[in-house]
């Protein structure tokens, strides 16, 4: 006969349901402790960052409930770091050069590395703990958050998270190691259970062996801590290697370590068993001004377990983004002989939809001494084209001479994200003599996500048409961190117009983690700045009888050679003098000008050739005494051409 779940268990999980025990994003405490940690958690996990001298910035994962209906799981460490976290470090690889991020240490773990400066001590911001080291011209973010586990569903997983940004105007070559010093609770030598390999041992897997995740437990018939890393998904970087190894390699060796495939955990240089993980992202190209992000997850795993003479657990993702990409998710089963009697002829069947099918779904283990474990992965692919909202699967196992067990599971399956930009002005530009006002003004893109999964790592980067560049201090790049389905978000980008003509093309890229990429175009019409001159009178006292002429220029940049006259009725205005305008002035410095020319009559003519690329502002200010209130005055015979003799239309505005 089939042992099915209890009705204790069903007991305690309606319970859990009911009473809404299930800690949302938001729900989170921060403190700093007794030895001066600061302490990001829930109700199931909690970061610890250190704050001390030595060793600033590195982190420790600690459960405070652990699992919701498990008692034996709460207050223990998932990644050493009692009383301060200093056994896990990451190292940056730069130009051949390693460098060990956040504060220097003189302990074991990364003494012999090189350090940078410390920028920003560990802070909480939208909640996440966030660190920053330079090296030179590299920046490095640490941002640490507390993010939904793969197979649980509840935000009972630490995600770490590394921005590398290149702040020079070279190019630089980058990677990235993040070891972690793993442990259950009291037990630093559990295997890594990895697809269906249990990992005792020094091993190497590259990024086209890796599972989807890997776990550790105790015991399947009575686990205490339950932990799980995820090496590919959506909201993941996948590593380029992964190693398992013993922490004391790991620790002295800041990239390159003592590797030893085969040999058991037992901590180098002593002889106590210590396990712990390295992974490798491979190190790439960087542009100036570009960022990298590297992102990986560590925390609580989600195994349904039922106990028995075989006792009987499995595993998979809670929820499954299906696309392109993506047409499979992994399913796992433990099994172990929890009877005092050798099992024979022990058989593990996955029943699956008719809608989805899996490689050798019925798997012959044979006989299975006394605490005897057995893994089986299975690759789940649908075989239809369309894919239901979730299904739940069964796993079963038999033997001819002890009771049967089953167990299920659901999985949920969503679309993946799909992100758009909306672009538009903030800011009514207005064309006024000759500028834009206002000039730097304002570009928003409204990003949302309209898509069924959230995308990690988010970008914004806009592309400008030529004569449209970034504001003072303005970067075109903007890091949004992730967005989630249903999810807005406004960006804006403060933008200076040189000369534009017409309408122009603006486009926002929206990037995301695993070559995420798309891109928006929206075409808007700002005024021409076209060439133009305009008279701009200024008087003095209601007493004075002097007038000042300002001959302005705008967008003339490039004209190479203008020449006008200004006639005036010499019965009405007297002239006085004339003076340089600041368009003739570079630095303080006095650049070639002529100056107009009075030739009688009420004539003074203009002829300059106009400084190379300076094309806004005074021409020159000619000096009148007003012999009567009304007067005449204009501009005329207005001849502009540029450096190759062509000549340029222009705008004139007279005085009023």
């Amino acid at each position: 006969m089939y042992k099915i779940w209890s009705g204790a268990i069903l007991f305690f999980l309606v319970l859990f349901l009911l009473t809404g025990i299930v800690a949302a994003e938001d729900d989170l405490f921060t403190k700093v402790d007794e030895y001066n940690n600061l302490r990001l958690g829930n109700d199931y996990i909690v970061l610890v960052v250190n704050q001390q001298t030595s060793a600033v910035g590195r982190f420790a994962i600690e459960t405070t409930g652990g699992a919701p209906l498990r008692t034996n799981d709460d207050n223990k460490p998932l990644v050493y770091g009692r009383p301060n976290p200093w056994t896990s470090y990451s190292t940056i690889w730069i130009d051949g050069e390693n460098f060990v991020f956040g504060g220097k240490t003189e302990r074991r773990a990364g003494k012999n590395g090189q350090y940078g400066e410390l920028i920003t001590l560990p802070e909480v911001s939208n909640n996440r703990i966030i660190t920053r080291t330079k090296f030179n011209d590299i920046t490095v973010e640490q941002i640490l958050s507390i993010v939904k586990s793969s197979t649980t569903g509840l935000y009972d997983s630490a995600q770490i998270q590394y921005r590398i940004i290149n702040n020079s105007d070279v190019e630089h070559k980058v990677g990235l190691r993040t070891m972690l010093d793993t442990m259950l609770g009291e037990n630093d030598g559990a295997p890594f259970r990895l697809g269906a390999d249990a990992v005792t041992e020094d091993k190497l897997y590259y990024k086209k062996q890796l599972s989807s995740f890997w776990q550790a437990f105790d015991s399947l018939a009575a686990p205490q801590v339950t932990s799980q890393g995820t090496f590919i998904g959506n909201d993941v970087t996948p590593p380029d290697k992964v190693y398992f190894s013993d922490w004391g390699s790991l620790a002295d060796g800041v990239w390159d370590f003592d590797f030893n495939p085969g040999q058991n955990f037992i901590r180098k240089g002593e002889y106590e068993i210590d396990s712990a993980i390295a992974m490798y992202w491979v190190p790439e190209i960087i542009k100036p001004g570009e960022v990298k992000t590297y992102i990986t997850k560590y925390g609580l795993g989600g195994i349904t377990i039922v106990p028995g003479l075989l006792s009987l657990g499995v595993s998979s993702p809670a929820e499954v983004t299906i696309n392109k990409s993506k047409q499979s998710f992994p399913i796992v089963g433990y099994l172990e002989n929890t009877s005092e009697i050798n099992a024979k002829d022990v058989k593990v069947t996955l029943q699956l939809p008719d809608s989805f099918a899996a490689n050798n779904p019925i798997r012959e283990l044979g006989n299975m001494e006394p605490g005897d474990i057995a893994q089986i992965n299975w690759e789940v692919r649908p075989v239809n084209a369309k894919i239901p909202s979730d299904i739940t699967y069964r796993v079963i196992v038999e033997a001819a001479n002890t009771d049967n067990n089953q167990v299920e599971r659901s999985v949920s399956f969503v679309g993946p994200p799909e992100l758009n930009a909306v672009i538009s002005l903030v800011d009514e530009v207005k064309s006024k003599l000759g500028q834009l006002q206002p000039n730097p003004f304002r570009i928003q893109a409204q990003i949302s996500n309209t898509g069924e999964s959230t995308l990690y790592g988010v970008g914004a980067d806009l592309s400008l048409p030529p004569g449209l560049v970034t504001g003072p201090k303005e970067v075109t790049l903007k890091h949004l961190g992730s967005l989630a389905p249903g999810e807005k978000v406004n960006v804006n980008w403060l933008v200076k117009a040189l000369k534009i003509e017409g309408e122009q093309p603006f486009a926002v890229n929206v990037s995301g983690i695993n070559d995420y990429n798309t891109t928006s175009i929206e075409k808007m019409k700002l005024p021409s700045l076209i060439p133009m001159i305009y008279l701009q009178k200024k008087t003095g006292n209601k007493s004075d009888d002097y007038m000042s002429l300002n001959i302005n220029a705008a967008n003339l940049g490039e004209v190479e050679q203008l020449d006008f006259v200004i006639k005036y009725n010499q019965d009405q205005l007297d002239l006085s003098y004339s003076s340089r305008g600041n368009l003739f002035i570079k630095d303080n410095k006095l650049l070639p000008y002529n100056g107009p020319v009075a030739t009688g009559n009420g004539i003074i003519k203009f002829s300059e050739k106009l400084p190379f690329n300076k094309g806004t502002g005074t021409l020159t200010t000619i000096h009148f005494r007003e012999i009567e209130d009304d007067y005449e005055l204009s501009i005329d015979n207005i001849k502009c051409f540029d450096e190759m003799g062509n000549e340029i239309k222009i705008k004139i505005q007279e005085l009023n």
